[in-house]
């Protein structure tokens, strides 16, 4: 399982590892903690959870996690 604060550190930390563990037969899941609400400059906090939400079920389903 792989947990982490903020949506993409998954991807950006672990993302290799995850995928190897993937291609040995490992069950993968993944969490954020948060919901990435703060993470743009450009979008107002609705738009950026949906966004990172969809962003992340994306990065899991391309990791093999659920």
């Amino acid at each position: 399982m792989a947990v982490a604060a903020h949506p993409d550190d998954i991807e950006f930390m672990m993302g290799g590892t995850m995928i190897l563990l993937g291609r040995a037969g490992y069950e993968l899941h993944y969490m954020n903690i948060g919901n990435g609400s703060c993470g743009s400059a450009t979008m107002d906090a609705e738009q950026t959870v949906r966004t990172r939400t969809a962003e992340a079920r994306n990065a899991a389903g391309m990791l093999g996690a659920t």
